[in-house]
């Protein structure tokens, strides 16, 4: 039976190839019937270590896609 996620719930991994100032700990959730992305990393502070973390909405994500070219029959001449 595959994990179902629910409303509230977050799902993290371990970023094996985060480099410099990427995230170590990446992963989703869904807050509100809206899929987040969250990222953590692990922070030194006064008590010991801790996790910080960022959620962005999946809808702000910018497009990984590039336009389409323009074709000769786009052209307005």
């Amino acid at each position: 039976m595959a994990y179902e996620q629910k409303d509230g719930d977050l799902i993290i991994f371990k970023n094996e190839q985060a480099e410099g100032n990427q995230p170590p700990y990446t992963g989703k959730g869904i807050f509100n019937g809206e899929v987040i992305r969250v990222a953590l990393w692990v922070k030194e502070g006064a008590k010991g270590k801790f996790f910080a973390g960022r959620i962005q909405s999946e809808a702000d994500r910018p497009e990984t896609q590039s336009p389409e070219p323009e074709t000769k029959d786009n052209l307005p001449f």
